[in-house]
């Protein structure tokens, strides 16, 4: 046996052997490394906010993967038609408009639960929106549709708005909705809600002495993909009242952390 050549081998098997090990341990090293930025990142976030007085209550803490949406902006037919006596129904390619020859009384006081059920009642497939505003100047209500059992943001061809007279009757609405609506294949994670208001805070959107009311996920119009078609995503509502008592309301993409600016009047491509 040559002992020469053996120990050669030798040396050269531990000398991988401990390159190995030690790369190993700088991969451990490495994660615990992240997972300790991380949590300094996390808390280095809460202090600055605190700092500057903007306070929230309890967050969503599970926030569990959504799929992005496709839908179809429906088109309605006369056999389609929501029943009711002493209407007169005038439709165009995607909206729906119900007259009341005699106006319909929403009770006593015009309220959010009045005005639901009203939709509820009155609509094509009513149970499928959700109260969103009262304008009292106009005399109209707003609802958005749901998606997915979410509520979708902000989108002209997927509400209703009623309207009514001084008396606190019903004269017409009109509705607009997407119908086959199909989930995306993959679900996407998303961003934590503290990460959501932080954003709002770092781009100088999210005013010093602001309370974050609360944070909750619905959808919002992403692309459009053809004339009728339609994709969403993900979308943090952040719900706040700033420091002189005004409330306002914010949307992030839940999936990239980026500021989605909707507002009362949509493009009409929406």
């Amino acid at each position: 046996m040559d002992w020469s050549k053996t120990k050669t081998i030798f040396i050269i098997v531990f000398s991988i052997l401990n390159v190995f090990l030690y790369s190993l341990y700088l991969d451990r090293y490495t994660e615990a490394e992240k997972v300790e930025i991380l949590g300094n990142e996390s808390s280095s976030t809460e202090e600055k906010l605190k700092d500057d007085g903007i306070s929230y209550g309890k967050l969503p803490e599970m926030v569990e993967p959504q799929p992005y949406i496709n839908a179809k902006m429906k088109k309605f037919g006369s056999n389609e038609l929501p029943n009711g006596d002493g209407q007169e129904r005038v439709i165009g390619e995607h909206l729906l408009r119900v007259d009341f020859a005699k106006p319909k009384p929403l009770g006593e006081e015009i309220s959010a639960e009045a005005l639901t059920a009203f939709v509820e009642e009155n609509a094509y497939q009513g149970k499928e929106y959700v109260f969103w505003e009262i304008v009292g100047a106009e005399n109209k209500a707003v609802f958005f549709q749901k998606v997915n059992d979410k509520t979708l943001y902000y989108s002209d061809n997927g509400q209703v708005m009623v309207y009514w007279n001084d008396k606190g009757q019903v004269t017409y609405f009109e509705q607009k909705i997407y119908e086959d609506v199909g989930l995306g294949e993959q679900p996407k994670q998303l961003i934590p809600p503290i990460q959501a208001i932080y954003t709002l805070y770092q781009r100088g959107i999210l005013p010093a002495n602001t309370t974050i009311d609360f944070a909750e996920i619905g959808y919002s119009v992403y692309v459009q993909v053809s004339e009728n078609d339609r994709m969403f995503l993900p979308t943090w509502r952040i719900s706040a009242t700033l420091a002189d008592g005004t409330k306002e309301e914010y949307f992030i993409n839940a999936v990239n952390n980026g500021v989605i600016e909707l507002g009362k009047e949509e493009d009409a491509a929406k």
